[in-house]
């Protein structure tokens, strides 16, 4: 038990070893997880309301309304900041790097207003406004209004899956608009908790702009300004879908870190205990266990483990299972490469036993389903056959005959044996015994053991010998038995030495068989005609206090 214990702990710390060095190449795992994880945000994308934030959409209806995006007067935002003079927070997701200026043909025709000094105004009026800006330039607006970095970051596959509270020392924008709020992120680095484009409502620019919106609408809200037009190019790739605005990326950063929602994240410690676990039982379920058995449990204890991470996530929750499936595959292969040398290795010395005991065909059975080599308990039937008055013969005889003959004869109470489905156990000099029912189970191996007995006493007779044969049925001791240097396989205990006794007494009642109580109960529970008994009475045998009734056997119709 002990070494089986550590064979199993062996493999499971092997294969979580194994696979943890192989995923130091992220390009092993983390692209497949990536889309794992993109698959349960597909599933379970919440379309909850956020009522805290409106979107002021810079839309193609805008665009109608107001002309090409790259011609707006800075007015246009002025006037639309004035308009939202009641919201709690505004933020531009536009970057203003450069001053308002017309082209040199139109400044020949045209003066223009200081528009910037108007927009400038209107964010001093306002006094809740946040800008964004980039690593390489602020806006130009920086003394009535905070600003923060609009630069989102995406995965090596383009894709933004993680949020930041800070990059580089610098605050981000969404963390900027919280901070207005006095709220602050609980840690930098994060998996954002994205909300569908429909849980934002998105107000046209245009409707804000020409106020076809109350004013009423927009207060104590936190006011989002930024591009949805197709034309603006402003759109990224999320794990639910790869076209979502700008504005809308950050309108998900600033509802995480307001209402402090993020993905967490089950530290991967964590997981390769769970997973080691896992391993431990699935070798032992592989090294142990019947192949329907472990193939069952392991299926379902896998696809236990996948739902188990699908849920996880519709709580929030990620539990990565690209790695943990490497490790538990691994595991598999591992410990069916090590059942299959050992049972191999076990076919190969259970041949080896069994093939001097029993026919080729039984071997295969046995090496089929191996018995326990240790020790088992079974029940079976048990057959000692003596030549009668064999010590004379020999001594009157040539050795070369005497050799020749008992031979004979054993090889033909070997061909009985194997006839009727039992295992030669040994000889004993001119003696033999075999077992019926072990390690090969028969159905009824007593009546099996019955026939062999008749057939013995038949061919013991034309080859000129008498042979007495005794038969007993009960629960043995079966298992490979010795040291180290001469191993046996061979079955123990009061039943098999009660039939070396009966054997015995065959003389005393001058008949060929006699057949234990035992073995005449199981023959009787479903009789077969042409086997005849024939009660000879109760008998006191060596190593029994008290007397036992043994019957006689012969084939009906032969006297």
């Amino acid at each position: 038990m002990k070494n089986k214990i550590i064979t199993v702990f062996a493999i499971a710390a092997a294969s979580v070893f194994l696979v943890n060095l192989l995923c130091l190449f992220k390009p092993f795992w983390l692209p497949f997880e990536r889309r794992v994880y993109d698959i349960k945000y597909r599933l379970n994308i919440s379309h909850e309301k956020c009522e805290e934030i409106v979107v002021v959409a810079i839309d193609e209806k805008s665009l109608l309304k107001l002309g090409r995006y790259q011609n707006w007067q800075r007015l246009y935002f002025a006037k639309v900041i004035d308009y939202l003079n009641n919201a709690r927070v505004i933020g531009l997701d536009i970057l203003f790097a450069e001053p308002d200026t017309l082209s040199l043909e139109l400044r020949r025709y045209f003066t223009k207003p200081s528009y910037d000094s108007l927009l400038e105004a209107a964010i001093k009026e306002n006094g809740r406004v946040v800008l964004v800006s980039s690593f390489e330039k602020p806006p130009i607006y920086t003394r009535f209004n905070r600003i923060g970095l609009g630069k989102v970051f995406a995965d090596d596959d383009g894709v933004i899956r993680r949020g930041f509270s800070e990059l580089f020392g610098k605050q981000t924008f969404a963390a900027e608009v919280a901070a207005f709020l006095n709220k602050r992120p609980l840690q930098n680095d994060f998996l954002i908790y994205f909300l569908d484009r429909s849980s934002f409502r998105r107000i046209s620019f245009s409707d804000v702009y020409f106020r076809r919106v109350p004013q009423e609408f927009f207060n104590d809200k936190i006011i989002l300004i930024g591009g949805t037009a197709s034309g603006l190019f402003d759109y990224h790739a999320v794990p639910f879908t790869r076209k979502l605005a700008g504005v809308l990326v950050q309108a998900n950063l600033i509802n995480n870190f307001i209402n402090n929602l993020k993905i967490d994240e089950i530290p991967y410690s964590f997981a390769i205990i769970l997973i080691l676990i896992l391993s431990i039982i699935f070798a032992f379920l592989i090294l142990y266990r019947h192949t329907h058995i472990y193939l069952i449990t392991i299926i379902v204890i896998y696809l236990i483990f996948i739902i188990l991470s699908f849920f996880l996530f519709s709580l929030r929750i990620e539990l990565g299972i690209i790695r943990p499936t490497y490790i538990l595959v691994c595991t598999v292969v591992i410990a069916l490469i090590h059942r299959y040398r050992f049972e191999e290795k076990e076919k190969k010395k259970i041949k080896q036993i069994f093939s001097r005991y029993y026919s080729r065909e039984l071997v295969e059975k046995v090496t089929a389903a191996p018995p326990k080599l240790g020790g088992e308990k079974v029940d079976c039937t048990i057959l000692f056959a003596d030549i009668r008055n064999f010590t004379p013969y020999a001594e009157k005889t040539a050795p070369e005959d005497v050799g020749m003959k008992l031979n004979r004869f054993l090889d033909e109470m070997v061909k009985s044996t194997f006839e009727y489905q039992g295992r030669v156990d040994k000889f004993i000099g001119d003696c033999i015994m075999a077992v019926f029912g072990s390690p090969v189970r028969v159905r009824n191996h007593a009546v099996n053991a019955c026939y062999a007995a008749l057939d013995m006493v038949a061919k013991a007779e034309k080859l000129g010998f008498r042979i007495g044969v005794g038969i007993n049925s009960g629960e043995v001791i079966s298992g490979n038995f010795g040291s180290p240097m001469r191993m046996e396989y061979t079955v123990i205990g009061d039943a098999v030495n009660l039939a070396s006794r009966l054997e015995g007494v065959t003389k005393k009642f001058d008949c060929s068989i006699v057949v234990g109580a035992a073995t005449y109960k199981m023959v009787m529970a479903d009789p077969v005609p042409e086997l005849e008994f024939r009660e000879l009475g109760e008998v006191k045998v060596k190593g029994k206090e008290e007397t036992i009734k043994v019957y006689s056997l012969s084939r009906r119709g032969a006297h």
